[in-house]
């Protein structure tokens, strides 16, 4: 991990979409490439994908995400039309922005972007397509009869018919058991972090989710490690919970004795009770990334079982780790833009003490958590 490369990518925070009709919020570029790659899973297993499938999904998903983070918000048509006129020229553009930035696998992974069609790309042009479809339909029942509505409806409802061959796409548009999943996911995008304080951006949980996937992807390819699918999908997953109880400010998670352990027995109830029930078949095993989130898990033939050590599995301590960053680089940022309030102060100074002198997995986690790292 690098500063530019973390500003970047947090960047796609601030990228507003939908900006040419009245919109009843705003939505951003981070929180639909999240909501992307949760439709790319779901997509992939009814697919049948295994771990390799998935590892180019999740490559391919974030190379998308520094892509758009380079091109902003253009237009589907407009970025169409400039792919059919100066596609070399384009991806040359955005490789020149992302020089120095990023390594060379993540660099190829770019370039391929746009220059393959490999199942594992036709999936996640699948799923881009669906969220765009989503959110649209916020935007459809809030603009109706504004110039131009009609005619993006209509193209999103096309377009979304070339994807008709994956299996998970039609259940998705039969709106029943699938579909219900996909937007309790998506609905986090109207849950805002740090709800008790002013700050900028204000990222939501879905969002947030995401970013900490990819850091919990730099952390394991950091740490030589090989759990690359659990880790990056126990990023994804970690706060799904709080499509149920909101966003719980750590202030009163741990400053209440024993109501951060009341809370984690009541997560375990929603989820028996309410989240598995309206969870599709095909992706059961959502369950091992959302119990004890942040434990280490060993994942084998016999189920999943908290370890110390994990050979095959989740990096739980990673993904806490990958967590907290989150919130560290959303207070410093804030910050920075001028936006600071006594609660950011003192979560950036909370977390740089917590990680003085840490290390996991030999990686010197202290230097991220360093104030001056995304100032460098």
């Amino acid at each position: 991990m690098n500063p530019k490369l973390i500003k970047l990518i947090f960047s796609t925070a601030s990228i507003k979409r939908w900006n040419e009709f009245p919109r009843p919020f705003d939505f951003v570029e981070l929180d639909r490439q999240s909501h992307k790659m949760i439709i790319a899973y779901l997509l992939g297993h009814y697919e049948g994908f295994g771990k390799k499938e998935f590892e180019e999904v999740i490559k391919l998903g974030i190379a998308g995400v520094l892509y758009r983070s380079v091109l902003t918000d253009l237009k589907s048509p407009v970025y169409d039309y400039l792919r059919k006129k100066k596609a070399k020229e384009l991806d040359e553009f955005v490789l020149g922005k992302l020089e120095g930035i990023v390594d060379e696998e993540l660099k190829y992974y770019v370039k391929l972007y746009n220059n393959t069609n490999s199942k594992p790309k036709q999936l996640l042009n699948a799923a881009s397509h669906f969220a765009n479809l989503w959110e649209f339909d916020f935007i459809y029942n809030f603009a109706r009869g504004s110039y131009g509505v009609e005619e993006v409806k209509r193209a999103l409802e096309y377009e979304i018919e070339e994807f008709y061959g994956f299996e998970g796409i039609r259940a998705l548009m039969l709106k029943k058991k699938s579909y219900d999943f996909i937007s309790l996911c998506g609905n986090l995008r109207f849950q805002k972090r740090w709800s008790n304080t002013p700050r900028v951006p204000q990222t939501s949980v879905l969002g947030h989710m995401l970013f900490v996937a990819i850091v919990a992807f730099f952390l394991t390819k950091e740490a030589k490690r090989d759990n690359i699918y659990y880790n990056f999908f126990g990023g994804l997953f970690h706060d799904i919970i709080e499509a149920f109880t909101r966003d719980i400010i750590a202030p009163i998670k741990h400053g209440v004795e024993g109501l951060d352990k009341i809370l984690k027995e009541y997560e375990k109830k929603l989820i028996e009770e309410k989240f598995m029930p309206m969870v599709p078949e095909v992706i059961k095993e959502i369950k091992i990334f959302i119990e004890d989130e942040f434990a280490n898990k060993e994942v084998g033939k016999d189920g999943v079982r908290i370890v110390r050590e994990v050979k095959k599995g989740i990096d739980g301590e990673l993904i806490k780790v990958a967590d907290h960053f989150g919130a560290f680089v959303e207070a410093v940022m804030s910050i920075e833009y001028g936006v600071k309030s006594p609660e950011l102060i003192g979560a950036v100074e909370v977390l740089s003490n917590q990680y003085k002198g840490k290390k996991i997995f030999g990686v010197d986690i202290e230097e991220y958590f360093n104030k001056e790292f995304l100032n460098k």
